[in-house]
């Protein structure tokens, strides 16, 4: 298998959780992440707070995209 160019491998440290999907209050779900300083989950796509989480789950992939 290639490595993408930029592909993060599984020593590299980050400062949040594995990626989620959270849930929110008005029945959305989305792939985000949490921020271990502020507790706050963040919206994959734009990195906007995500307000009205109720819960997340972990989403965990072999594929650095």
């Amino acid at each position: 298998m290639n490595k993408s160019e930029g592909a993060v491998g599984p020593s590299a440290q980050f400062s949040v959780e594995a990626g989620l999907i959270v849930f929110t209050t008005d029945g959305r779900a989305q792939f985000g992440w949490r921020d271990l300083g502020t507790g706050r989950f963040h919206s994959e796509v734009d990195g906007q707070c995500i307000h009205g989480v109720i819960g997340a789950i972990e989403f965990n992939s072999d594929i650095a995209h």
